[in-house]
């Protein structure tokens, strides 16, 4: 059992959860939290061992997600730095943060700098590295020493994650107002075929964006996604069924998205995306299931 939590200790926690609303998804949380109980377990003797490895892991899921080896050697501004043709580590950040965007139009247009980032974050894989292959010689015991490398570690990680958001941020700033009109009307010009299946008529009665956001920078295009929220009344029977008793009408709400790709060429220019979407109706269709006990009867 653990004994009483000192400051130091509550300090370095927080530091780590504070990656939590940086990273790109649930299971890069689910990292971030084991790395979280690997530091908590203060009398386990590979602590330093098993935070490394949370964040390894959770490194490589990133580089997994948003820059994939054929994507990377796919983009404009690759070239091999290997014999064998494979990009680097780092040419995968790379990636990972600007996709097939150029380093002169991120750098000069977008204002995002990435070799700042490189030094610490490469030598913070390299020492991750070491530590989830640990051997005898390689264990480090003492508590400081553990806990100078968890703030390195934590530091460039966030660092790069801060860049990477910085970068999405940048693209989406002239276009943000213009995707969430162009959502409304996609939405709005469009049967919402889910929504359609469910009642024998239904009117749409609002449309909320809650998140407009760069949902993938890839080689050649970009996926801006659009969120939220439409409210829809169901209706079952007709306008005149309605009124007599015989149907019924029934307001609801279900989440949608609506995502527009675009050329990297011409990354602000929306006449050129033909949108699609969808709407989230499966709630709502899962509550409406008969029991089991039900169906048996």
């Amino acid at each position: 059992m653990r004994g009483f939590v000192t400051n130091k200790e509550a300090m370095l926690h927080d530091e780590v959860a504070a990656l939590k609303p940086k990273v790109i998804d649930r299971f890069s949380r689910w990292a971030v939290e084991g790395a979280q109980c690997a530091l908590a377990d203060s009398e386990n003797p590979l602590r330093l061992n098993f935070f490394s490895t949370a964040m390894r892991i959770l490194f490589e899921h990133i580089m997994d997600a948003l820059s994939p080896e054929d994507q990377v050697v796919a983009a404009p501004w690759f070239k091999p730095d290997r014999s064998n043709g494979k990009p680097t580590r780092w040419q995968r950040t790379i990636f990972a943060v600007q996709g097939g965007l150029s380093e002169t139009f991120v750098r000069d247009e977008l204002k995002v700098d990435l070799p700042p980032l490189r030094q610490r974050l490469l030598e913070s894989v390299d020492e991750l590295s070491k530590h989830v292959h640990g051997r005898q010689h390689t264990i480090i015991q003492d508590r400081g020493e553990q806990d100078a490398v968890v703030r390195r570690t934590v530091a460039a990680m966030s660092a790069f994650l801060d860049t990477l958001h910085e970068c999405r941020e940048a693209v989406l700033t002239p276009i943000a107002e213009a995707l969430d009109d162009a959502a409304i009307d996609a939405l709005l010009g469009e049967t919402l075929q889910e929504v359609d299946e469910l009642a024998s008529h239904y009117s749409l009665d609002d449309i909320d964006v809650e998140r407009v956001a760069v949902h993938k920078i890839g080689f050649d295009t970009i996926t801006y996604r659009v969120t939220g929220s439409v409210e829809v009344t169901l209706q079952w029977g007709s306008n005149s069924d309605v009124r007599r008793g015989d149907g019924a009408e029934l307001g609801q709400s279900f989440p949608f998205w609506c995502e527009f790709e675009l050329p990297l060429e011409d990354l602000w220019d929306l006449g050129l995306a033909d949108p699609t979407y969808g709407v989230d109706t499966s709630e709502w269709v899962d509550a409406m299931k008969p029991d089991e006990d039900d169906e048996r009867l």
